[in-house]
């Protein structure tokens, strides 16, 4: 079963609150109390979409994060390869080099498994923040 983890999940959640908010602060304590989610899985989540550029840092008192982008310019595959790294199916799906495996001379689902893996690659590299908080319930405001 393809299910996305409890990290994309949150991590879905705290982008989709920027961009409702855009231009607005943030602390990773007041995301936490208001999402009711723990507090360091939310600090990690936001350094790492600090680190990949989604997000920017001011510190101090009156300091917390901010979304950088345009929301329809953050596709949740960008989202996802934050939290999650590649998209990969099975093992020999995602890389295009052929990977070494027992059943590699008996396979028949190598290539039907890459044309999967492609086109949910394709799905979510087509879905932007901005679609995503469009079609959802509203999210609690800033406290």
């Amino acid at each position: 079963m393809i299910r996305f983890s409890k990290m994309a999940d949150y991590g879905v959640l705290l982008l989709g609150h920027f961009a409702r908010h855009e231009g607005d602060l943030a602390s990773a304590a007041e995301l936490a109390d208001t999402y009711h989610m723990p507090k360091t899985v939310v600090a990690n989540l936001l350094k790492s979409f600090r680190e990949a550029g989604l997000l920017e840092s001011r510190r101090g008192v009156s300091g917390g994060y901010r979304l950088v982008c345009d929301p329809s310019a953050v596709s949740l595959l960008d989202v996802l390869r934050v939290i999650e790294g590649p998209v990969q199916l099975t093992e020999c799906v995602a890389s295009s080099v052929l990977t070494s495996c027992e059943y590699e001379d008996v396979c028949l689902s190598k290539s039907p498994m890459r044309a999967v893996n492609r086109r949910i690659v394709e799905l979510l590299d087509g879905i932007t923040l901005a679609q995503l908080i469009k079609e959802s319930d509203p999210l609690p405001a800033s406290p």
